[in-house]
């Protein structure tokens, strides 16, 4: 998986070389060309590192960055710019589909749950994974705001509490002041939690303010904190923070390590894939 992200990324560096030698770059369009060409891997953008790509100032990167911000293309953020996410299908939709397999995540991260302990769970399709590799007639206590996961935690034979509150249509989770009063009255050993979007510089990150409120009080309720998360959430911000960085304890994850590096300069162990 490595030597692949590396040949991808030497293949990209020969097509903006290419491109660079080609075109005028005191152009702002052909500018705006490349660094969409860049923003088409799913990669950020680092103002510094493009000037001297490029060839350029840094200066003139950052208002080529404010054009794309306001363009609705790319989010500025400290020292560049990051992709704009397409908002997330809904619940339902994902859970009908099966967009992403995260299989082998969720049976990394149930060797995580206490034999009897009390842990947190949140919502979505890698939360519903989670619940069904509970290990048969668990004997802890599964305490969850979303429906399915209760379900599927019962399915195994675990005793199960569910939070509620008003339904969240995009995570099909309880959300709000009652959920999140709920969650404090209880004392967790873990937490399990999905991801949005992981940004070094901002953490753990949710699309919706209410599921954002949720989780973090989820996680701010017990002893340790256990994120799953696929490759593809890395180098993505939400608009709504969950958890800094270093309130993270574990990441259970398939991204390469040059992807998690800087989570893990944080102080949060990995489990790697």
């Amino acid at each position: 998986m490595q030597l692949l992200i590396k040949l991808q990324n030497i293949a990209y560096t020969c097509r903006i070389v290419h491109l660079c030698a080609m075109l005028d770059l005191n152009n702002p369009d052909t500018r705006e060309s490349v660094l969409l060409e860049r923003l088409s891997s799913g990669s950020s953008l680092v103002a510094a590192a493009l000037a001297e790509e490029l060839g350029l100032s840094v200066h003139t990167i950052r208002r080529d960055l404010i054009s794309l911000e306001q363009k609705g293309v790319v989010r500025r953020v400290r020292g560049g710019a990051i992709p704009v996410s397409k908002p997330s299908p809904s619940y339902l939709v994902r859970a009908e589909h099966d967009l992403e397999d995260v299989t082998a995540l969720a049976e990394r991260a149930v060797g995580s749950v206490p034999e009897r302990g009390t842990i947190f769970m949140d919502a979505g399709t890698t939360m519903d994974a989670v619940a069904r590799r509970l290990p048969l007639g668990f004997e802890g206590l599964v305490v969850t705001p979303a429906p399915s996961v209760a379900l599927l935690a019962l399915e195994r034979g675990a005793r199960v509490h569910l939070i509620g509150g008003a339904l969240c249509a995009s995570g099909a989770m309880a959300a709000g002041g009652e959920a999140e009063r709920s969650v404090a009255t209880i004392a967790a050993d873990v937490c399990f939690l999905g991801a949005c979007g992981l940004w070094p510089d901002f953490g753990l990150s949710a699309e919706d303010a209410g599921e954002a409120g949720i989780k973090r009080a989820m996680a701010l309720s017990a002893n340790s904190s256990v994120v799953v998360a696929s490759a593809s959430k890395f180098e993505r911000r939400g608009r709504h923070k969950v958890l800094e960085s270093g309130e993270i304890h574990v990441i259970v994850t398939d991204a390469p390590p040059e992807r998690t590096d800087p989570f893990s300069s944080a102080g949060v162990e990995f489990v790697h894939v």
